[in-house]
């Protein structure tokens, strides 16, 4: 044994341990300590090892954020369209702009709206799409090619955003500068600015609901107290006969019901004069039997056909298509929601092709000219809303 003053410090000891060679023959007590520290160190590599791959299968097994935008190129024209119209649709958290010209399809990325109110602004223009709840939450402009962002400004507030006249590029929205006595629609630009006039509603007269619809050429339709229908505008509202159940361009289809009828029956009234012309045979069966708000027809833009919906014996809601000179009604048997949305169905330009978001989330493409319903021709997400950019 060597002596104290010869042993050295610990720390001299330890590297006396892990030393190889240093001039002298290994043997000994040496090898069995050589052989320790090889185990010691496979040991702590297989550890690291086993941890990377843990690490690894935890960064696989993670959800990943879904990517911000994604194209879908189908090298066709989507329905043999050649005009530059474009059908969108919107998700639980996607816009779909579907160029059908260009077989394109844009998916992106809009975050969730954080409310459960179904009723949604979906107002798209030149060169933008906006997302809004009628809520006081977060809502979305997404320009085209780019990401959604927050809305700022005066489209970012709560209530009604309903599109304005197709020339302004611009939507009539909630304007809280007159509460609590007089409340009022702003016309603001999509870009974000005060463009316009200003719809003012007094008291007793109509009343701002939490949902207004477009009248079909760019002002607003409202509800009263005792829930009868106005066309208003800047400085002017009228009211509007029987219950609203689909609004064009230049006409609206409205249920006639009272004591001056036997039974209900389907009206088509011409928007800028007010007149009046009763459809052959029954009303259309009302979603909501009384009272329809907001009207959730459309109604095709040469006036021919109004896409309805209409409730079955067994409750359930279907797209009924009625012809505005002979009255005939057609049941497709597309299924609608029970949160039926006044987006739910929209009207190619050429009025030739109705798109449905339908009760399962699919995209129904319907022929105005043979009934004839078919999915769409790609794979998309689920969609809840349908506009046109013409």
């Amino acid at each position: 044994m060597l002596p104290p003053s010869a042993r050295g410090s610990d720390h001299d000891r330890y590297d006396e341990v892990v030393q190889f060679g240093g001039g002298r023959s290994p043997g000994g007590r040496r090898l069995p300590r050589i052989a320790l520290a090889c185990l010691v160190f496979a040991a702590i590599v297989t550890v690291a090892v086993r941890g990377a791959g843990h690490q690894s299968l935890q960064s696989a097994n993670t959800p990943q954020p879904p990517p911000a935008m994604r194209v879908i190129t189908l090298g066709h024209p989507l329905l043999g369209e050649t005009d530059g119209w474009e059908l969108f649709a919107r998700g639980p958290d996607d816009l779909l702009r579907i160029q059908l010209a260009e077989g394109k399809i844009t998916v992106t990325y809009v975050p969730p709206l954080q409310t459960a109110n179904p009723d949604v602004a979906f107002v798209i223009g030149p060169h933008v799409a906006v997302i809004r709840s009628t809520d006081l939450v977060p809502g979305y402009i997404v320009p085209d090619g780019a990401q959604a962002r927050p809305l700022t400004g005066p489209l970012s507030g709560s209530g009604p955003l309903v599109p304005g006249p197709a020339r302004t590029q611009a939507a009539w929205a909630w304007d809280s500068s007159g509460l609590p006595t007089s409340p009022a629609l702003s016309l603001v630009a999509l870009s974000g600015r005060r463009s316009g006039p200003t719809i003012r509603f007094a008291p007793g007269g109509p009343q701002l609901p939490a949902t207004a619809v477009s009248d079909g050429r760019g002002y607003v339709l409202v509800t009263s107290e005792n829930s009868s229908a106005y066309d208003t505008g800047p400085g002017w509202d009228r009211p509007v006969p029987g219950t609203v159940i689909a609004v064009g361009l230049t006409t609206w289809l409205v249920l006639a019901c009272g004591p001056q009828y036997p039974h209900c029956r389907n009206e088509v009234v011409d928007i800028t004069d007010g007149a009046r012309r009763a459809l052959p045979g029954p009303g259309a069966r009302n979603p909501y039997d009384v009272f329809s708000w907001p009207p959730t027809g459309v109604i095709a833009p040469d006036g021919s056909t109004a896409a309805v919906a209409e409730t079955g014996r067994d409750g359930t809601l279907t797209v009924h298509l009625i012809n505005l000179r002979t009255g005939a009604n057609r049941k497709l048997g597309i299924p609608l929601g029970a949160d039926l949305n006044n987006q739910s169905m929209v009207w190619s330009p050429d009025s030739r092709w109705l798109f449905v978001a339908a009760a399962d989330g699919k995209l129904v493409t319907v022929d105005a000219s043979t009934d004839r319903a078919e999915g769409p021709q790609a794979p998309l997400p689920a969609v809840a809303q349908v506009a046109i950019r013409t």
